[in-house]
């Protein structure tokens, strides 16, 4: 019985990476060029994600400050996800749906890109910071789950078809390192 589970997950993922990620092979590409513009024109990738994925933002920016596949120089890319002194500041006050759009507000700018790692649930600190992102004139992406996008809709949105909360972690970690890698080719040709 277990291993029957263990060959369900399997199909589960690969079907859910088939969609997700050859469905929209052609947006992520040109999400990577835009993400190489920014960099060539001295812009960052700001990266945002609440909840199992503020860690998962936390991984990505670390793929781009340091290394997926080889020696270079590091990419100007930033998580904004683990500040938890001005986190719990926020929540004293009854302000936690400001823990991104405060940084962002002091951090972002045109010539960046702010980046949010969603899953299936409404989450209003990450719309707020991503409202607050397209205020300052940054482009905007957004990973999500199937549903609709309950915000305003990002320049970039890429759709996890998922229900299930391990599952759109998975697939939001490989998006991560998908475009590392894409980026890296564009930058350094490997």
């Amino acid at each position: 019985m277990l291993q029957e589970r263990v060959a369900l997950s399997l199909r589960e993922h690969t079907r859910i990476f088939e969609e997700t990620f050859l469905m929209q092979a052609g947006h992520l590409a040109s999400f990577a060029e835009r993400v190489v513009a920014t960099f060539n024109q001295g812009g960052r990738l700001l990266i945002i994600g609440s909840g199992p994925l503020g860690p998962v933002a936390d991984l990505m920016a670390n793929l781009f400050l340091h290394r997926l596949s080889l020696e270079r120089p590091p990419l100007p890319a930033l998580s904004l996800s683990q500040n938890a002194t001005f986190a719990s500041s926020l929540a004293r006050d009854n302000q936690d749906i400001q823990f991104f759009s405060r940084q962002l507000r002091v951090m972002a700018g045109e010539q960046d890109i702010v980046l949010a790692l969603c899953d299936q649930s409404r989450n209003e600190t990450l719309l707020e910071g991503l409202a607050e992102a397209a205020q300052l004139g940054s482009i905007t992406a957004a990973t999500h789950g199937k549903e609709e996008f309950p915000g305003e809709q990002p320049d970039f949105l890429f759709r996890i078809t998922s229900d299930s909360p391990p599952r759109t972690v998975e697939a939001t970690v490989f998006f991560a390192h998908l475009l590392g890698e894409l980026v890296e080719k564009s930058l350094f040709g490997i």
